[in-house]
């Protein structure tokens, strides 16, 4: 920065005043006293401040054993095979989702593939909006009027409040963990199912995927810039790249829309549970009632399009001959008059007698003399356990044989 050089003429004079101190020094542990503390000694001494506040010791990238890599092993990770193989931001990511505070990663192609899976479910999200409209507004220049445009906007502004406060604590690992489960769980998971029972919430639904992409563009740069330039119909050459962007921050929250929306992701779920048994777990079945003291949350549209029920009612009581899922803010009853449960008798019937024969088997051979006496300890020991997860099981089985009874 030319300190004790000033008069030369090829030194900016500023560079000290702008750049001493800095904020933040990022390096490995391996060489914290043999030059950060000399940086900070020498600092105090010729200038009488620390040169940084604060010092991000990085971690060690080692194999997926977690040995330090050696030529001489073989054991060396390139990076830019890596890159060739999966892409850089996937590499990116990968790194930073792993960089956990205080320990060393250990990189594998699993990881890689594993966030490269999360490249492709983007992707896929960008597509679906993109067979829906030709292109999308940012967020700030919309108004949010539809329920489900509200709920992702909500998550949204929580994802994007979280993000920012681990950026600050330097945890990048949680702020990346942070964006992929918004990106994946809740956005192109729940978020694109809710959509196709309600068309008019896209044009938001759009535009809040790109405030996510603006949320991820740090750990994916080239990915995401493609990704939002594609949805908004401009082309990085001629309109502002992400990266000089305003960073997402201070986005309205509905919270009353979002107590909303857990109910009815509660509900499609159990009522996804209670169909499993009786095998229409992917079949419409005719009706499903709730029981709950939250009805006027409900929004029975989305519950009768994903969980595939063609009437929904809420009761006060259980209907007679109905299949029961209890929750914590509800119960769910799944009447079975209409639906034929003989070969579903039938099939538990086969299971329970299978079950049956297998522990009167184990029952026998625990049950004779000759063998506890000869037997191995950890033999017997094994078959006793085995029993009782079998006896457990048929009692489960004879349960829901009773219940269709």
């Amino acid at each position: 920065l030319g300190w004790g050089n000033e008069e030369n003429e090829k030194t900016t004079k500023d560079d000290m005043k702008n750049f001493y101190p800095n904020s933040l020094l990022i390096t490995g542990f391996d060489i914290l006293f043999f030059w950060v503390a000399r940086m900070l000694t020498m600092g105090v001494h010729f200038n009488n401040a620390v040169p940084f506040k604060d010092v991000y010791l990085h971690a060690l990238v080692r194999d997926e054993h977690g040995n330090k890599m050696s030529k001489s092993k073989g054991n060396v990770i390139d990076p830019l095979d890596m890159i060739n193989k999966h892409g850089t931001d996937v590499l990116r990511f990968t790194l930073a989702v792993l960089a956990v505070q205080g320990r060393d990663i250990k990189l594998s192609n699993a990881h890689l593939e594993l966030y490269g899976n999360f490249c492709n479910k983007l992707l896929n999200a960008s597509k679906y909006l993109l067979m829906k409209k030709d292109s999308y507004l940012d967020l700030e220049k919309i108004e949010l009027k539809t329920p489900l445009g509200k709920y992702m906007a909500t998550l949204l502004s929580e994802c994007a409040d979280e993000t920012r406060e681990h950026f600050e604590n330097y945890r990048f690992n949680d702020a990346a963990t942070t964006l992929y489960k918004f990106m994946w769980n809740e956005f192109c998971d729940w978020g694109i199912e809710f959509s196709k029972a309600d068309a008019d919430s896209l044009a938001e639904l759009g535009a809040v995927f790109k405030e996510g992409l603006k949320l991820l563009h740090p750990f994916m740069p080239y990915f995401t810039e493609k990704l939002y330039h594609e949805l908004s119909g401009t082309d990085i050459k001629n309109s502002d790249s992400i990266m000089i962007m305003e960073y997402p921050c201070n986005i309205a929250k509905y919270q009353d829309v979002k107590k909303s929306f857990l109910l009815i992701m509660e509900s499609i779920i159990a009522i996804r549970r209670a169909k499993f048994p009786i095998d229409m777990a992917n079949k419409t079945i005719q009706k499903a009632c709730i029981k709950t003291d939250k009805k006027e949350l409900f929004n029975d549209v989305f519950i009768k399009k994903l969980a595939k029920v063609e009437e929904i009612e809420f009761v006060a009581s259980k209907p007679e001959n109905a299949i029961t899922d209890i929750s914590e803010n509800m119960e769910i009853f799944i009447p079975t008059d209409s639906i034929d449960l003989k070969p579903i008798i039938e099939k538990l019937t086969k299971q329970k007698e299978k079950l049956q024969k297998e522990a009167d088997k184990l029952n026998g051979m625990l049950s004779n003399e000759k063998f506890i006496a000869n037997a191995p300890a950890n033999l017997i020991e094994e078959n006793k356990k085995a029993y009782e997860e079998l006896t457990e099981r048929i009692l489960l089985v004879s349960k829901e044989l009773e219940s269709f009874k």
